[in-house]
Parts: C-alpha cells; sequence; structure tokens
C-alpha cells in the first residue's frame, strides 16, 4: 500500500503494520496485483523491482537518503570528529548540521577494516572567528611590487597553505579596513612576499593583513549540543547500511 503527498511518496508494511519508507517519486496511481505493484506517471503503467537499477523511476535517478540524530550527553557542547559507517559502500555523502555550525563529508569515506570513515570537515560562510587558531597574523602591508603581490617586512611563515591544484584548499589574504576584507586565495609566497590567485579588495600599504586557514582542511570537526546528520547515496547497484557513529569529544572552547 502506499500514500502520495505532495511532494512524497509513503509505502505502508503489512508485516509490520505501519508506514516504512519515504520516496521521491511520486505516481499519478498505484496499484497492487499479487505480488507485483504498478504506478501510472504520465499515463504510462510501470512494473516496479524489475530492473537492475535501484532509485530508478521513471528514468530518473533519485537516490537514497537517512537522516538521524546524534545527541549524546545533550548538556555538554561536543566535537564530532568523525563518521563511521557499518555498509558494504564508501560512496556515501553526508550534510552535518548542529545549532551552532554545518559540516559535510563529500565521497571521502575510507575503508577501515570493514567500517567506512569519514572526517567532518566545517562548512562555514564566515570563518572569522578570532579565538580559534585557524587567524595567522601577517603584519603591516610595506609594498605591492605587481600585480596580486603583496610585501611585507617579516618572512611568511611556513604555516601558510598554498592553492591546491583543484583551486580550493589554499588559505586566503584579508586585511583590516574598518571591517574584514578578503585579499583573495594565496597562490604562492616567497620570502617576505604572498602572491594571491586573484585580488578581490585592494589593501593599502600599511594596512594590518592576517591569513584565514581553510576551514576544511584546518576542520576540528563540528562544534555543538548535536547533530544532525544525513547520509545520502547516489548509486543504483545494491547498498546496505548496517549502523553509523561518531567520535565525540567535550568541547572546551
Amino acid at each position: 500500500m502506499s500514500l502520495t503527498l505532495s511532494t512524497r511518496t509513503i509505502t505502508w508494511d503489512d508485516v509490520y503494520g505501519a508506514w516504512t519508507s519515504f520516496h521521491s517519486y511520486i505516481p499519478e496511481w498505484t496499484e497492487r496485483l499479487g505480488t507485483n505493484f504498478y504506478t501510472f506517471k504520465n499515463g504510462e503503467l510501470y512494473i516496479h523491482d524489475e530492473n537492475e537499477d535501484r532509485t530508478r523511476f521513471y528514468g530518473d535517478i533519485y537516490g537514497c537518503s537517512i537522516t538521524y540524530s546524534s545527541n549524546q550527553n545533550p548538556s555538554d557542547i561536543k566535537l564530532f570528529k568523525t563518521l563511521g559507517l557499518e555498509s558494504n559502500t564508501s560512496a556515501w555523502e553526508a550534510e552535518l548540521t548542529s545549532e551552532l555550525e554545518n559540516g559535510e563529508i563529500n565521497n571521502k569515506f575510507v575503508d577501515k577494516e570493514g567500517i567506512r570513515y569519514g572526517y567532518v570537515r566545517r562548512n562555514l560562510a564566515d570563518n572569522l572567528n578570532f579565538n580559534k587558531l585557524s587567524i595567522l597574523g601577517i603584519g603591516e602591508l610595506q609594498a605591492i611590487p605587481d600585480t596580486n603581490q603583496y610585501e611585507f617586512t617579516s618572512k611568511i611563515p611556513n604555516q601558510v597553505s598554498i592553492n591546491g591544484t583543484d583551486g580550493i584548499g589554499g588559505d586566503k589574504l584579508y586585511f583590516i579596513d574598518g571591517t574584514n576584507k578578503e585579499i583573495g586565495v594565496i597562490d604562492s609566497f616567497d620570502g617576505t612576499v604572498i602572491t594571491t590567485a586573484s585580488t578581490v579588495n585592494t589593501p593599502s600599504v600599511n594596512d594590518f593583513c592576517f591569513v584565514v586557514k581553510d576551514p576544511q582542511s584546518e576542520s576540528y570537526g563540528l562544534r555543538g549540543y548535536h547533530a544532525k546528520i544525513k547520509l545520502s547515496n547516489d548509486s543504483t547497484d545494491f547498498v546496505e547500511l548496517f549502523a553509523a557513529n561518531s567520535e565525540v569529544f567535550k568541547s572546551f572552547m
């Protein structure tokens, strides 16, 4: 038995006597005949569970997802460091949301003794939190020797990370001009000179500059009282998920 809502289809299990599943496909009519399940879409008749592709309905792939809450010790602010999945595949993506931050794991699960592990990466629109080690002061700007080049008095520290070959992962150079303004993603540095891939805002000589570490590369995990976790998988193959767990530590920030 199935019931079609405006945005979802839900199905009833006679064995368990309960509504058990949500589906993204929206049929015009459903019918069961013997052991077969039929639906109509755009006037066409379809029989379900007859092809090799899973989560494919009416020619579109919908994938599957499960959303749950991790809420151990609910009165403590915690750091959610990893997710561990007992599954037959690593092709999972995860979206995590807490009261304080957002995070994600994008196809970064690796197999370790049968458990698929992934490190939670922060995904913050504004990472300018000066109480954290992700901010690194550089000093006052001394000169702009060339396009996208910025020279300082002291040697640039090795903690600065440059732009990756995929165009992401580099630290960002900022300056203070009443407010914090981004200069650009750091492409390279040599001695006392930083070169950015491009310039978003142009600083002036004597403006104080600082570096903001990439929030995903330097991630400490997701911080919050609890985490709402959504696991998604777009595979059309057979996928099993037996259990999900997370490494959680009390936050002392």
